[in-house]
């Protein structure tokens, strides 16, 4: 499977129409929850928020395992893309923030089968991971622009309810088009690899590290993040367009240099760019604590720092685990992506809540927890991974473990 192949193409293009779908969703999803919902304190908009990615963080190791034990990726990516189009229907329906938070709990669910499946299948049986995965993250990110700045404009003018439908239709044309156009690609299902789990995975050479930089880093953007609408609107005197554009604006300059960070990736180590990322969100957290206008704040936010975090993150992921038990690697970033989405926003509550009494202020927590990650990848500067081979699969291998899929070619 070639890095610009149509079938990498198709693959591409369901993530990016599943990130369309969920920008439009997660950014005002606390200031739809307060505002629309009528649910004022912080401490309820934290459960909202981090309650689907506690489900998130343990069901995508469920999901990560079952894709490997089955030696399928596709029917797990249907799963995940099925599950945001019910959840995002449902929240076009709801009348309270309890029937929200039960709408996403349960969407979590299935939801969360959908990354892990597609970045493994992305990378089996390619030597260009970085390059295949910052591809990918540039494609998610041209959706992420476009789902972003729509509801942004729109939010004002035809409301939340109206753009979760919008949402539900992308996510629906995502499932189609994952179901009729993309095939999986078969790969050597090891015995021994059955047996490995996670805790064996987290025992390879530099994964725990790996994983608890994630989760550090991801606590302290989230912190912030799941009430960033709420900073920029009620306390920097901004605009909900103002949402729109610091979130449009990151994804799109994304969109244009993921691709050459995924090249980086491959040819420089996924270690060092990780360290440069931590860095940049450190530097960022400071100057976000401070600055005292939204416009200022939004361009901030738009700084292009997360694709080389991200693209760094599943390539380092991808190099220490073997093809056939990627899922469950791939999962493990994700969970821990997850539970700094779910801690960060418990974290910036409470302190929103009883100490600080605003937002802004929850950046420094954002600079610490990125001064952390940050002292985890420059440990991880001296380590050596070997790529573990993904050998094409024989013709009985591939018979055996692909149970009549054909590759992707």
């Amino acid at each position: 499977m070639a890095a610009n192949d149509r079938p990498t193409f198709y693959i591409y293009l369901t993530y990016s129409l599943q990130a369309a779908a969920q920008a439009i969703s997660w950014q005002f999803v606390t200031f739809f929850v307060k505002h629309e919902l009528h649910t004022p304190g912080f401490l309820e908009l934290t459960i909202v928020w981090a309650a689907p990615a506690l489900v998130t963080l343990l069901m995508a190791n469920v999901w990560g395992w079952l894709s490997d034990r089955k030696g399928k990726r596709r029917l797990f990516m249907i799963v995940g893309f099925a599950g945001y189009g019910a959840t995002f229907l449902l929240y076009s329906v709801v009348t309270t923030s309890l029937q929200y938070l039960v709408v996403a709990i349960i969407g979590a669910v299935f939801s969360s089968a959908a990354l892990p499946a597609g970045q493994a299948l992305l990378t089996t049986r390619s030597e260009k991971k970085g390059e295949r995965l910052g591809t990918f993250i540039a494609a998610q990110s041209g959706g992420w622009f476009l789902g972003a700045f729509l509801s942004g404009v729109l939010y004002d003018y035809v409301g939340m309810f109206a753009l979760y439908r919008l949402a539900a239709l992308l996510s629906i044309a995502a499932t189609l088009a994952c179901a009729g156009l993309i095939k999986d690609v078969p790969f050597v299902k090891r015995r021994a690899a059955d047996r490995t789990g996670v805790v064996e995975i987290l025992k390879r050479p530099g994964m725990s590290r790996l994983t608890l930089a994630v989760a550090l880093s991801q606590i302290g953007i989230n912190s912030v993040s799941f009430l960033l609408a709420i900073m920029l609107v009620d306390e920097l005197g901004g605009t909900t367009a103002f949402v729109g554009l610091a979130n449009s604006g990151a994804t799109l300059t994304a969109f244009f240099l993921t691709r050459y960070v995924g090249r980086i990736v491959d040819n420089r180590g996924p270690v060092r760019v990780l360290v440069a990322a931590y860095l940049s969100y450190g530097a960022f957290a400071f100057l976000f604590a401070v600055v005292s206008d939204p416009i200022v704040a939004a361009i901030l936010w738009a700084l292009p720092i997360y694709p080389l975090s991200s693209t760094a993150t599943t390539a380092l992921a991808a190099l220490i685990s073997g093809e056939d038990e990627r899922g469950r690697a791939m999962s493990l970033v994700y969970g821990a992506q997850n539970a700094g989405t779910a801690l960060g926003p418990i974290i910036g509550g409470v302190f929103a809540e009883y100490i600080f009494l605003k937002v802004q202020p929850i950046s420094w927590i954002n600079m610490v927890c990125n001064i952390l990650a940050l002292a985890l990848a420059a440990s991880l500067l001296n380590l050596r991974v070997s790529q573990r081979e993904d050998e094409p699969a024989t013709e009985e291998e591939v018979v055996e473990s692909s149970a009549g899929d054909s590759p992707i070619v």
